[in-house]
């Protein structure tokens, strides 16, 4: 899922404007946190880390080749990874024994090899979606298939350049997906058995790295997402397209969906195509402009938005960068480490770079402070796209085969 990118992978992470106060795990655990917006509840966590780093608590290793986060609830931790060409699911427990692991299904074997997509877990139920399309319901406990599908089979959709990408959204009774088959490019299944509750035709358009998010307008949640062709929002009851954008990337990469704000919508994507903050009109499908920013063509790190700052990467020039999200004027850029994934928490970032660096910077208006950093324990690093995920005060670091946990409070 961008991803997102390469990240594709992945990912993506949305703009957020404040910060929880006190710590609270919502009862869906999902990619990029409680609201899919890569931040974390955590407070009182370390100003700074020694030169070596935090402490490293444990490495969990053999969970395959994938670039796909961790889903970390009470009962332990779930990712998936690709072994010889086939995905598994695993679920360690806190004492970080291996407690199952499930096979799903072939996942994508040409470039950018191994899985892409991060589980969604609510209450005992986990559900992930493979990049060749096998979606599954799994008995978080016991790893056990309650209920599967093939969404490109069944929704006749095809897959797509880097491998279908979708942590899969979880909305009252209904799970979505994205297999842009005719009829159905968007679709709402029960979430207890797989079943078909609506399909939404959409100009034929596909996935494109992108997991959907809810916000609300108007006091009306709404699905957003963006696909190849739109940036789209959904009403989750109906199916009913209130939005329909068009996108005129012809890379059909747009893997981080906008983040939403006061009734507009922040968008970003790479390969020089840039930002651009719309407004949503009342009445209309299609969004005004408000203003773009080319500086700002985020492909893969995500977006976050913090003291009205929009925080990201550059895609073109490989490095770091802020813009005023009100005016959309370029404040700084940076190249103090690598490009890569980056998430909030406790008023600090929490970066991975593409070559396996990891620090903590402070965000301001002029900068990314960093603070402390520091090198993951293996060598020769490519192609780090997992995003960093915080849970109980321990750092999860995801890089292919392992899962590094660090204490950082």
């Amino acid at each position: 899922m961008k991803l997102n990118k390469f990240f594709l992978i992945l990912f993506f992470v949305t703009g957020v404007v404040l910060v929880p106060s006190q710590k609270s795990y919502s009862q869906i655990s999902q990619f990029g946190g409680l609201n899919r917006n890569g931040v974390y509840p955590e407070t009182g966590l370390m100003d700074s880390w020694p030169v070596e780093g935090p402490k490293l608590v444990q490495t969990l290793t053999g969970i395959g080749e994938g670039f796909g986060s961790p889903t970390i609830t009470e009962n332990g931790i779930y990712i998936a990874g690709m072994i010889d060409s086939v995905g598994f699911v695993f679920h360690f427990n806190h004492e970080h024994h291996l407690k199952w692991k499930t096979e799903i299904g072939k996942e994508f074997t040409f470039k950018y090899m191994g899985a892409r997509g991060t589980p969604t877990i609510e209450d005992n139920r986990l559900y992930y979606v493979a990049s060749m399309g096998e979606a599954v319901c799994l008995n978080a406990t016991t790893g056990e298939i309650i209920w599967r599908l093939n969404i490109f089979e069944e929704f006749k959709g095809a897959q797509i350049k880097w491998g279908y990408t979708e942590s899969p959204l979880i909305y009252g009774d209904k799970i979505f997906f994205t297999p842009g088959g005719p009829g159905s490019n968007f679709v709402a299944l029960n979430k207890m058995n797989g079943e078909l509750i609506w399909a939404t035709d959409i100009d034929s358009t596909f996935n494109t790295y992108c997991s959907p998010v809810i916000i609300n307008h108007n006091k009306k949640n709404l699905i957003l997402l963006n696909s190849s062709n739109y940036i789209l929002i959904i009403d989750p009851d109906n199916g009913i397209v209130k939005v329909k954008h068009p996108l005129t990337d012809s890379n059909f990469n747009h893997a981080i969906p906008p983040g939403y704000t006061d009734g507009k919508l922040f968008y970003s994507s790479g390969y020089g195509e840039g930002a651009t903050l719309f407004q949503i009109v009342e009445g209309k499908t299609e969004l005004d402009t408000i203003y773009t920013n080319k500086d700002f063509d985020c492909k893969l790190s995500g977006i976050i938005v913090y003291d009205g700052t929009a925080f990201g990467v550059s895609d073109r020039r490989k490095h770091w960068i802020g813009i005023d999200l009100i005016s959309g004027k370029t404040l700084f850029t940076s190249r103090v480490i690598k490009p890569g994934s980056f998430i909030l928490a406790d008023n600090k970032f929490y970066m991975f770079s593409d070559v396996g660096e990891v620090a903590m910077a402070v965000p301001s208006k002029s900068e990314f402070k960093i603070v402390s950093h520091f090198q993951i324990p293996i060598g020769n690093v490519t192609l780090a796209f997992a995003h960093p995920v915080i849970y109980n005060d321990i750092l999860y670091i995801r890089y292919n085969n392992n899962l590094w946990l660090y204490k950082i409070k």
